[in-house]
């Protein structure tokens, strides 16, 4: 019994399927033991996670008629600046452009004490024409190293539908 379940367990982690949004407008493609987490951020439009491996995913949709005249670069800079006030000690990695879904990205890593908790995010926002989606990715520092991959992973499978 307990090998079929480390069998299974095993298998999940490596099979891959897709969560929407409610909406069905906002997608990642995660491994098969993450799931929706609707707890984490009430203003996300999809929150995801493997609480046992405490690794997380949201997305936060900004209409960009809301905004006055925002770049990618200033809406990057303003929610990472948002970030890195809430926590204690907090430092950041210089900003990456990259594409991710066909649209312009930049990627940077924030690091710091939240809620008494050592934690790295791999902060992203992506430029999809009407909205800019920032993709907030987390793990404890601790497992950073081993795991950052697997979150910058999952958010280059974001997509988001028109």
């Amino acid at each position: 019994m307990i090998q079929s379940d480390r069998e299974r367990l095993q298998r999940l982690s490596t099979e891959r399927k897709e969560i929407a949004s409610d909406d069905g407008k906002i997608k990642v493609t995660v491994p098969g033991t993450w799931t929706k987490l609707p707890e984490l951020n009430k203003q996300a439009s999809l929150q995801v996670g493997n609480k046992s491996t405490q690794m997380y995913l949201i997305v936060i949709t900004d209409t960009k008629a809301d905004l006055d005249n925002f770049t990618l670069e200033k809406h990057h800079q303003q929610t990472r600046d948002r970030m890195l006030q809430k926590m204690k000690n907090a430092s950041d990695t210089e900003p990456v452009p990259l594409t991710i879904d066909g649209h312009p990205a930049l990627q940077d890593e924030l690091t710091g004490t939240e809620k008494g908790t050592n934690v790295v995010f791999l902060h992203t926002t992506i430029d999809d024409g009407d909205y800019f989606q920032q993709t907030l990715a987390w793990t404890l520092k601790s497992r950073w190293e081993k795991q950052n991959q697997l979150l910058r992973e999952i958010t280059r499978t974001f997509h988001s539908e028109k």
